[in-house]
């Protein structure tokens, strides 16, 4: 792993950890406090190799840091959390932008290893 991608890795397990002390506290949020189990769950995975970013209370995953510029892709694979403290793993088309749920579940190994599955399908 490269040191940028080394250091985006980092930076989002802190500001994952930071999320979920803010979204402990009662009536603050929606968003169950379970983001950085997730983030460290995809970093043991080899999504380890793409940056990884928040956006909307779900883990995204790029080609390269500066995505939002055109520099890079982003992944057509998402790990969304949803209010039942569950991780809701889902693609999105390229086509007409549509997603589709492909598994839901309160472990963040599983989501990740299917989210890992997925960006490795060929196609």
């Amino acid at each position: 792993m490269s040191d940028s991608l080394s250091q985006a890795w980092d930076f989002q397990t802190r500001a994952a950890a930071e999320q979920d002390d803010l979204c402990r506290t009662p009536g603050r949020s929606w968003v169950p406090p379970i983001l950085r189990d997730l983030v460290l769950a995809a970093r043991n995975t080899s999504l380890s190799r793409y940056h990884p970013f928040t956006s909307h209370a779900t883990l995204r995953f790029s080609t390269g840091p500066t995505w939002w510029l055109g520099d890079a892709d982003v992944l057509a694979v998402a790990i969304a959390l949803v209010p039942e403290g569950r991780y809701l793993v889902h693609t999105r088309s390229p086509h007409d932008g549509t997603f589709t749920a492909q598994l839901e579940t309160p472990d963040a190994d599983e989501a990740a290893a299917r989210a890992e599955h997925l960006a490795n399908a060929p196609g």
